[in-house]
């Protein structure tokens, strides 16, 4: 890797990091001392059975990402070992941590070196990988509007009025009409300059991502599983939506809440992780203001935001580095037996 990739990468997670460390500071500078004790008290009567079953969770949904991985490189000649599949994805989330887009290179790394397949074909299940989870989380998105469509509506409709109530009629007046007449403008501008529009370097980007969705979507036909891979991709955001639903069973406040307040962090919370380098920061303040909608104090919300984000990452790093240690280890042992059956076979 050249110093110029070298310092772009310490700069973004510079930046990234900065984010979340600054969206801490912006939360926490304006707690009162009785909000922090609040907050602390939280943790200290968390249960933490749930916080294990957190944890387990994410184990369980890196498994199933494991599978389905395994199944994305049978085309490629032959189907790696489990073990080094499955330590290649803890190791690549460990690294993602560290460095944005780093894990995809890292596991792809692993499974080339320990099961000597092409690199380049194997970023490729992964780039494949990566748009059947867009795809989903778009799926959740849709499921998250349904089943909580009345109860948005009328949240939307609160923010409606308030804007208007702080506005004033008069003012509100000219916004809604400035906003219609910009709608507008964008509609005869779109349509009028539609050909210069579609050779856009932007459109022609946009255009690529809309092939490359559904060129991931020809690719799981082409699967010697395809079934299996799907189920283990529904399964993976199932544990992960599991995962938030333990989380909630972890404070006495929070453990009545059910599937919709979980779909809705489920959905949200994915783009703390995308926003800000591992979600520091950005995710707590997303369970929280999410939590408030559905009646959970501000404090008790942050809480359970930095009690879902901690095991996630503690368990992130706790496996990551496990795998680490282990990945020579075990592969060193393997090419031991193997040279000796070899040498016997010689004998």
């Amino acid at each position: 890797m050249s110093t110029k990739k070298i310092i772009l990468n310490f700069l973004k997670t510079g930046i990234f990091l900065g984010t979340g460390i600054l969206l801490i500071w912006l939360v926490v500078k304006n707690l009162s001392a009785k909000d922090k004790e609040e907050i602390l008290q939280s943790f200290g009567q968390a249960n933490y059975f749930w916080v294990a079953l957190v944890m387990l969770s994410g184990i369980f949904s890196n498994i199933s990402r494991t599978i389905r991985w395994q199944i994305m490189m049978e085309p490629l000649g032959q189907k790696p070992g489990f073990t080094n599949t499955f330590f290649a994805v803890l190791v690549g989330y460990l690294a993602n941590l560290a460095v944005p887009r780093l894990g995809e290179i890292s596991r792809c790394g692993i499974i080339k070196k320990y099961e000597n397949l092409p690199f380049d074909s194997v970023l490729g299940t992964v780039v494949v990988e990566r748009i059947i989870d867009t795809l989903l989380l778009a799926i959740v998105s849709l499921i998250t509007i349904i089943w909580q469509f009345s109860f948005l509506s009328e949240q939307l409709y609160k923010a409606y009025q308030n804007i208007k109530t702080s506005l004033g009629n008069e003012t509100f007046f000219w916004l809604k009409t400035l906003i219609i007449g910009f709608i507008v403008l964008m509609l005869i501008f779109v349509i009028s300059f539609r050909k210069k529009l579609l050779q856009n370097p932007l459109t022609i980007k946009v255009k690529g991502i809309l092939s490359g969705f559904l060129a991931g979507i020809k690719t799981i036909s082409e699967l010697k599983s395809p079934y299996l891979f799907v189920f283990h991709s529904v399964l993976i955001w199932i544990l992960y939506l599991v995962g938030i639903l333990f989380g909630f069973q972890a404070l006495v406040e929070t453990h009545t809440l059910g599937l919709g307040p979980a779909l809705a962090i489920l959905f949200f919370g994915t783009f703390a992780f995308i926003v800000v380098q591992g979600g520091i920061g950005a995710y707590q303040i997303i369970v929280q203001n999410t939590l408030m909608l559905y009646g959970i104090s501000a404090n008790i919300g942050y809480a359970l935001g930095w009690i879902i984000w901690g095991s996630q990452t503690i368990t992130v790093i706790l496996s990551g580095l496990i795998a680490l240690i282990l990945l020579p280890i075990i592969n060193k042992k393997t090419h031991e037996l193997s040279y000796s059956n070899t040498t016997k076979n010689n004998n």
